[in-house]
């Protein structure tokens, strides 16, 4: 449960190699392009949206591993 956070931000790292390698369309496209362009409002953008996915994923491992294990409580 632990590692479903990290898996996505590794995820996300791995998707800029991918989509440059193989020439595919995509929010890591942008942002490479973006950063060669000089284009900061571009880079701001898709920083934060990357950052909003890694937050969610690990705020529902955190979410999860809360269900799955019932020792934890919140309180």
């Amino acid at each position: 449960m632990t590692l479903i956070g990290l898996a996505l931000a590794f995820l996300v790292g791995g998707n800029f190699f991918i989509e440059s390698i193989f020439n595919i369309p995509g929010i890591g496209q942008i942002s490479l392009q973006s950063i060669y362009d000089h284009d900061f409002p571009v880079i701001q953008a898709t920083v934060v949206l990357l950052a909003i996915g890694v937050v969610l994923g690990n705020l529902l491992s955190d979410i999860l591993y809360t269900i799955v294990d019932p020792r934890i409580k919140n309180e």
